[in-house]
């Protein structure tokens, strides 16, 4: 049996029985040290041992709870005080100390953080936290937090990564045991004939070129048109694993993760597998990569009873117009941050656009379809520091249109790729013109492949999209240089 099974259902068990308070210290303090060594010993990863922590405090709670209600009900005094006293101490206090205010006495906690430390930075960190914003559940996987979206009035944040999954008996039951030697023949049928007209209608864009073979755990894969994300399939999943990319995202139909929501519900056995969640700042009037770095060093990142890894990217020391980039967290993880200067790594040396980006994803965690309707909640959510100081100073702020970040990207991206051929080649160019006219000094220079250069394809597609809705922004882009 797997470790971590194994240990809930010892935590289950010990729910279900009747305990003396003083079975109950015991039980409880058993089942932790096997929890620790179980992590010791790399049986189980940290963060199931976190999560194993959480459940087995929450029953504890219940526990005693249930216990006071007696000694209240009995209105007498117990007969090992000194019990009690270590139990409220060790126990009941560090439970009571990781309750928000309101909740105190209506639910048990998730986390066990134990009292705040001197090593705080302030006292508005002090215990009670918000910390995580999650509840746990429990599913066949195990036992999960979910992300709480935390209250914001204003859309402060978009979704610029979505990875998705339906299963293969949502469209027939035949899917679940295909003969392999037709497995992919019909699976693709299945993507060409139904699959894509799903995701035209939801994003504006279909399956582009069918890759010569799949990746992570996939037999097949389609990338969708113009690059804008991927369809992974053939698994022993059974399911179709749909990407939808940071430039999906931005280009997609307006409307669409409302669309995507309304679509995954009526779907039995739909899934989130990865939701990437974004907060634009145009010029550096919210957040700064020092500032945010300045909160790192503050423990203002604190969540889940521990402070987040965190490393730098880029130029610090001496920032050189290239772009400096905070990592908070790991990828590895079901949460982490990044805080970076995304104009300057677009290319623009003088651009002070900052971005935060909240990267979730299902390995620890579940994630509701709830988080494509009310990405700035649980954006605000994700972060004490987010609810804390960014939030109220951020007063009437809404989210940039998406229209205006696209032409925002594309400017700096067109400018920057004029910058390179004006430096790389210009001088040639100048002389070139000397000998031969414009028009036939083109059509020499100009590549006989009609290719987009990577640099600009994402304003090339923007390109496309916006004259395809009669918005077209190349005039935008010519007046960029």
């Amino acid at each position: 049996m797997d470790k971590a099974w194994e240990l809930i259902n010892k935590i289950q068990d010990f729910d279900k029985n009747t305990h003396q308070l003083t079975e109950v210290y015991e039980q409880s303090q058993f089942i932790m040290d096997e929890i620790v060594l179980a992590a010791t010993y790399s049986e189980i990863n940290f963060g199931v041992c976190q999560n194993l922590k959480d459940f087995l405090n929450g029953v504890v709670q219940n526990k005693l709870n249930h216990c006071q209600q007696l000694i209240t009900k009995k209105q007498k005094q117990p007969k090992d005080n000194s019990v009690i006293q270590t139990f409220e101490h060790k126990i009941a206090n560090v439970l009571k100390n990781t309750v928000h205010p309101n909740q105190q006495g209506s639910q048990p906690p998730i986390y066990n953080m134990g009292l705040p430390t001197e090593s705080l930075q302030s006292e508005q960190w002090a215990f009670p936290r918000y910390l995580d914003n999650h509840k746990i559940i429990s599913t066949g996987k195990g036992i999960l937090p979910v992300p709480i979206a935390a209250k914001v009035d204003n859309g402060i944040a978009g979704i610029d990564w979505v990875t998705f999954s339906i299963p293969l008996s949502h469209f027939h039951e035949k899917y679940l045991s295909l003969d392999p030697l037709i497995e992919e023949e019909s699976l693709t049928e299945l993507l060409e004939s139904i699959v894509d007209q799903d995701l035209f209608e939801l994003f504006g864009f279909g399956l582009g070129q069918k890759r010569d073979k799949g990746m992570h755990h996939n037999r097949y894969a389609y990338t969708l048109q113009d690059d804008l994300g991927m369809v992974l399939y053939g698994n022993q999943q059974k399911y179709i694993y749909i990407q939808i990319n940071g430039s999906g995202c931005a280009l997609a139909r307006k409307g669409w993760n409302e669309q995507l929501y309304k679509y995954l519900k009526q779907i039995k056995g739909a899934k989130l597998s990865r939701v990437d969640i974004c907060f634009d700042d145009f010029e550096g009037e919210y957040i700064t990569l020092d500032e945010a770095d300045k909160w790192d060093t503050e423990e203002m990142f604190w969540v889940s009873g521990r402070v987040p890894e965190s490393r730098q990217a880029g130029n610090w020391k001496r920032p050189n117009g290239k772009g400096r980039t905070l990592y908070i967290g790991v990828r590895e993880s079901g949460k982490s941050c990044r805080i970076y200067e995304k104009g300057k790594e677009k290319g623009d040396p003088l651009s002070e656009w900052v971005r935060i980006e909240i990267e979730f994803k299902s390995k620890d965690r579940f994630l509701e379809l709830e988080m494509l309707l009310s990405p700035s909640q649980y954006f605000v959510g994700a972060y004490p520091v987010f609810e804390k100081v960014l939030l109220p100073r951020l007063g009437q702020y809404i989210m940039p249109e998406k229209t205006e970040i696209i032409k925002k990207q594309s400017q700096i991206e067109w400018k920057k790729a004029i910058e390179i051929t004006k430096s790389q080649f210009g001088k040639y160019i100048r002389q070139f013109r000397k000998v031969y006219d414009d028009s036939e000094l083109l059509t020499m220079l100009s590549s006989s492949k009609d290719e987009v250069p990577k640099r600009l394809k994402f304003s090339a597609i923007a390109a496309m999209q916006a004259v395809r809705i009669n918005q077209p922004i190349y005039e935008e882009l010519a007046h960029a240089v």
